[in-house]
């Protein structure tokens, strides 16, 4: 845990940043990050750690504030805070964390996430709607493999720990969408392209449920030309940088 507080402590030296947590469990990292003295938002649903956070850690340290129950259905109170988060995360609902993390908190500073290894190493080393989607938004790094073992009960399978930093907005491949609007039309890009698995982007953008509104396919279609990507190709094909130029075409059309 020591490890993981002192990756993230340079990334919110500033002192206006706080701090959040999901999943605190037994607190074995919510204490070390509570000794950071910063305001600190404890997400928990499980009603024992709840009682136990009551009773031993808030008495202690009141600059932590807990929300008790679905960390989904409360992490709105973090949505206006310049914030970096923490989180053991549920392996069913890791994407919707992530996902709902990066498109609402519109001043998220960072993330140090324990994920499973399998999905962690899916993000950083393949081309996917997920990664892709990420990648408009933040830098994503995987910081090492979690034994099994350094769990109790022992689950089946070995987990990782992801870096997520904001992407510094410098020059046109780090455009990223700025609105609710723009986020939902880079979502909508990228169901598209990625609907049917390994086709190629004109059997996509023809065949897809997401591009069945006429104004939009034919949007996407002339932002293709201007980022000079074949519609022969697949999107597995596609770097980063095409999706980003593609993306920020797509959005042009749209807003004229």
């Amino acid at each position: 845990m020591e490890y993981i507080v002192n990756v993230a402590k340079p990334l919110f030296s500033e002192g206006d940043v706080t701090l959040a947590e999901i999943g605190i469990g037994l607190g074995t990292l919510t204490y070390p990050i509570l000794c950071l003295e910063k305001e600190t938002d404890l997400f928990e649903i499980d009603h024992a750690y709840i009682q136990l956070a009551k009773d031993e850690i808030l008495p202690k340290f009141p600059h932590a504030i807990l929300h008790a129950g679905d960390a989904l259905e409360n992490l709105f109170h973090i949505y206006p805070k310049k914030v970096f988060v923490f989180g053991n995360l549920p392996y069913h609902l890791t994407t919707e964390i992530i996902n709902t993390l990066i498109i609402n908190c519109r001043h998220f500073q960072g993330g140090i996430f324990m994920v499973q290894k399998e999905f962690a190493e899916r993000l950083v080393k393949e081309t996917s709607s997920l990664s892709v989607f990420l990648s408009a938004f933040c830098e994503i790094k995987f910081l090492k493999t979690v034994h099994k073992n350094c769990f109790f009960p022992i689950p089946k399978i070995h987990s990782a720990l992801l870096l997520l930093t904001p992407k510094q907005k410098v020059g046109n491949n780090q455009w990223s969408p700025q609105s609710n609007e723009g986020v939902e039309i880079w979502s909508r890009m990228l169901r598209t392209l990625f609907w049917g698995k390994r086709k190629q982007i004109q059997v996509s953008l023809r065949e897809s449920p997401f591009s069945n509104d006429p104004m939009f396919r034919d949007a996407l279609g002339e932002a293709l030309l201007r980022s000079q990507i074949p519609p022969t190709k697949r999107p597995e094909e596609l770097n980063r940088e095409q999706f980003l130029n593609l993306g920020q075409h797509l959005l042009d059309i749209l807003s004229k």
